[in-house]
C-alpha cells in the first residue's frame, strides 16, 4: 500500500478502530507481532511501548474542570488541599469557598460565556475564583499584574470584560484605566485574605487606596457577605470545546497572544498524569511558586495535583534565588523549576548536606536543559539519596502547557521525553511540510486533544499555528527544531526564530551553548544573534563565569570547532556578572539581543562587562 494511500485510511479510522490500531502498534513496538515500521513517527507511534493497554484506550471524563476535581476528591474531604503560609485549607473547605465565591458572582451579575480578566498571584482566592467562575460557565482571562497600565486597559477592552477580580495593589492602575474599558465591577482581593485576622486587618489598614468611585469596587468580604444572599444556583452545563480560560503565551519571540483552552483541555491534561504512569500518589505534596498566568502553573500545578487528591503549597511571590531554602523548608515530592532553579539549587550552600529522599519527581521545564547540567543534577540528586533521575518535560502555552516528559523507562540523556499516551509528535519539514523520518532535522509538531481551541481574537495567528496536515489531523506548530527517535524520545534544538544564519549556513545557538557549558569555568551561557556588515548576522555569547574563574577565548572555541563547524564560534564573547531573566525565570534573549548592538563597533574578541560595572559602583 502506497504511503499516502495508508495515510489516508489511518486518517478515516474510528475512535474504536484508532484504540485498536494503537494496541497493535503498542505490540509491533514490543516485539509481539511482526510487521515493518513506516519510519515515520505519525504512523508508527513507538512510544506506545512505554504505555499500558489501559492508558491507550482510556477515555477522558465528560464534565467540567470543578466537577472533575470534586467528585475526584468526595471520599477526601479532610485531607490538605492547600498550604499558605501557616493556613492549611481542606478539600471539604477548598469546595466550601468555591460554593460562596460562586454565589458573590452571581450577586455581583457574572453569567455564562462573560470573560473576567483575572489579575491575582498565586493564592487561596485565585484558586476559589477560578473554579467558581467555571461553575457558573464563565471564561477567565488570566492576566500577569505586573503589566503596565496600557497593556491591562488594551486586554481588558480586547476581551470586552466586564467584571474584574484583582489583587489589590493593582486597583490604583484599574481606577484609572476604568472609564476607558467596558468593566463594571472590580472584586479587590488582598493577598493576605486567608491568613489570621490580625495580619489581615494590619496589612488592610495600610492600603489606603481611595477609588474615585468606590462602589467600582467589591471588597473580598463584601463580596463573601453578600454573596450570602443567593440561595441557589444551577452549575452551567458542559458541553465539547467549552471556553474555560485565557492564558497568554510567554512573548518572547514576538507579541503575547491569548490561548483559549478548554474543559476538555485542561482534564485531559489532569487524567494524562495518570494513566501515563506518572509517580504521584493521593495525599503527595507538591510546591508551586508558578504564577497562575503561567499555563503550566494553573493546568499541571493546580488542576491536576487537585485532581489528584494532593497537598498543594502556594508561594505568592517568588525570587529565583529563593529557591533551594523553599525546597529545604518545604522538602515537597513534587515541584517544577527551570533550568536556571535546578542550577541554582545544586550550588546553593543550604542544599549541600540537603537528604533529597522526599524528591519523587523533580521536573524541569520552561527552558532548555543543557546536557551538562542535566548530568549534574542527576549526579547530586544521587548523591543525596533521590532515587530519581531529573525528569524533563515539554509542551507549550497552545497544548495546556506539557506534551511530552521522560518516564523512568524511556529516558535519555538530553531528551525531553516522550509523548503523552494521547499525543502524536513528529517532525516535519518547515518549507515543504512534509513529514521527515526518525533522526531528521525539522520542525516539531503536535498533534494532541489539549490543543487550544484558538487565539482569541486573532484567526490569522490560530491558521498560521494550528494546519491541517495530509493526514486529515490538525497540528499545531511548535516553531521549534528537533529531533525524533526510533524509539520516540524527543529532542530540542532550539527556536526557529532563534536560529542564526550566518554566511547561509544555519546555526542553532543551543547546539553551541550546550558545547560552551562543558566548560567548568562557565556557569551560564546565552547566544544571540548580532548584525554585521560581512557576514549579516553572527553569533554574540554572554557568558557568565563560575567565581574566582578565567575565561580563555582560544580554548571555548577549540572546544566547539572538535564539534561543530567553524561558523559556530561566536564573534564575540561579552563577560558579565548574570543574565537577564524574563518574569517567569527564563533567559531575557530580548534583552540581550538589544545589548549586543552596543558592541557592533567594538573589535575585540573577549569584552568584559565585569569590570564597567565594578567601576559604576564606585
Amino acid at each position: 500500500m502506497e504511503l499516502e494511500e495508508y495515510r489516508k485510511k489511518v486518517a478515516n479510522l474510528s475512535i474504536n478502530e484508532q484504540k485498536l490500531r494503537d494496541l497493535y502498534l503498542r505490540d509491533l513496538a514490543l516485539g509481539k507481532v511482526q510487521g515493518p515500521p513506516t519510519g515515520y513517527a505519525s504512523l508508527d507511534k513507538p512510544w506506545l511501548k512505554y504505555y499500558p493497554e489501559e492508558a491507550i484506550t482510556y477515555d477522558i471524563p465528560n464534565k467540567s474542570i470543578y466537577d472533575l476535581i470534586h467528585d475526584s476528591n468526595l471520599s477526601n474531604l479532610s485531607s490538605v488541599a492547600l498550604r499558605y503560609f501557616n493556613n492549611k485549607i481542606t478539600y471539604g473547605e477548598l469546595f466550601d469557598s468555591i460554593e460562596k465565591a460562586a454565589k458573590g458572582f452571581v450577586n455581583m451579575g457574572v453569567k455564562s460565556n462573560d470573560i473576567v480578566t483575572m489579575l491575582m498571584p498565586n493564592t487561596p482566592e485565585a484558586i476559589y475564583c477560578f473554579y467558581a467562575l467555571n461553575r457558573l460557565g464563565a471564561i477567565v482571562n488570566v492576566v500577569d499584574p505586573r503589566l503596565k497600565r496600557e497593556q491591562i486597559r488594551d486586554i481588558l477592552n480586547n476581551t470586552e470584560s466586564k467584571y474584574v477580580v484583582s489583587l489589590d495593589m493593582c486597583n490604583p492602575i484599574l481606577d484609572s484605566i476604568k472609564k476607558e474599558t467596558k468593566v463594571k465591577k472590580i472584586l479587590s482581593v488582598s493577598p493576605v485574605e486567608s491568613l489570621p485576622l490580625p495580619i489581615r486587618m494590619l496589612a488592610k489598614f495600610k492600603n489606603n487606596f481611595k477609588a474615585e468611585n468606590d462602589n467600582d469596587f467589591v471588597y473580598w468580604s463584601k463580596f463573601l457577605k453578600e454573596g450570602k444572599n443567593v440561595k441557589y444556583f444551577e452549575d452551567d452545563k458542559y458541553y465539547t470545546n467549552k471556553p474555560v480560560a485565557i492564558l497568554y503565551t510567554g512573548g518572547t519571540t514576538g507579541n503575547p497572544k491569548g490561548v483559549v483552552l478548554t474543559n476538555d483541555n485542561f482534564n485531559t491534561m489532569a487524567v494524562t498524569q495518570v494513566i501515563s504512569g506518572y509517580n504521584i500518589d493521593k495525599g503527595d505534596s507538591f510546591l508551586n511558586f508558578l504564577p497562575p498566568f503561567i499555563a503550566y502553573c494553573l493546568v499541571n500545578a493546580i488542576h491536576d495535583p487537585l485532581f489528584l487528591g494532593c497537598d498543594i503549597t502556594l508561594i505568592p511571590t517568588f525570587d529565583a534565588k529563593d529557591f533551594p531554602k523553599l525546597m529545604v523548608d518545604h522538602k515537597p515530592n513534587h515541584v517544577l523549576a527551570g533550568p536556571i532553579l535546578w542550577n541554582f539549587f545544586i550550588d546553593s550552600d543550604l542544599t549541600q548536606n540537603l537528604d533529597l529522599s522526599f524528591l519523587k519527581s523533580p521536573i524541569s521545564g520552561g527552558d532548555k536543559l543543557s546536557v551538562e547540567l542535566e548530568e549534574k543534577v542527576n549526579d547530586f540528586f544521587h548523591h543525596h539519596n533521590c532515587k530519581y533521575n531529573v525528569i524533563q518535560g515539554y509542551g507549550m502555552t497552545e497544548v495546556s502547557a506539557a506534551a511530552c516528559y521522560s518516564s523512568e523507562e524511556s529516558q535519555v540523556v538530553g531528551s525531553v521525553g516522550i509523548p503523552y499516551v494521547k499525543n502524536n509528535i513528529s517532525i516535519f519539514d518547515p518549507d515543504t511540510g512534509k513529514e521527515l523520518r526518525y533522526g531528521e532535522k525539522g520542525e516539531i509538531c503536535i498533534s494532541t486533544p489539549t490543543m487550544m481551541l484558538k487565539y482569541y481574537n486573532n484567526d490569522e495567528a490560530t491558521k498560521d499555528v494550528i494546519r491541517l496536515h495530509d493526514d486529515g489531523k490538525y497540528w499545531v506548530h511548535t516553531g521549534d527544531v528537533g529531533t525524533i527517535t526510533e524509539n520516540g524520545n524527543v529532542f530540542v534544538e532550539g527556536r526557529m526564530k532563534r536560529m542564526i544564519v550566518r554566511n547561509g549556513n544555519k546555526l542553532f545557538p543551543s547546539n553551541v551553548e550546550d558545547l560552551i557549558l562543558t566548560d567548568e569555568s562557565i556557569s551560564n551561557c546565552a547566544i544571540v544573534s548580532m548584525p554585521n556588515k560581512d557576514e549579516k548576522s553572527v553569533p554574540v555569547a554572554f557568558i557568565v563565569l563560575k567565581s574566582d574563574s578565567k575565561f580563555d577565548s582560544k580554548h571555548i572555541d577549540d572546544i566547539i570547532s572538535a564539534k561543530l563547524p567553524e561558523f559556530n564560534i561566536p564573534y564575540k564573547y561579552i563577560i558579565r556578572n548574570d543574565l537577564p531573566l524574563t518574569t517567569i525565570n527564563k533567559i531575557d534573549f530580548r534583552t540581550l539581543e538589544s545589548d549586543a548592538l552596543n558592541y557592533i563597533d567594538d573589535d575585540s574578541k573577549v569584552i568584559d562587562e565585569r569590570e564597567k560595572s565594578k567601576i559604576k559602583k564606585k
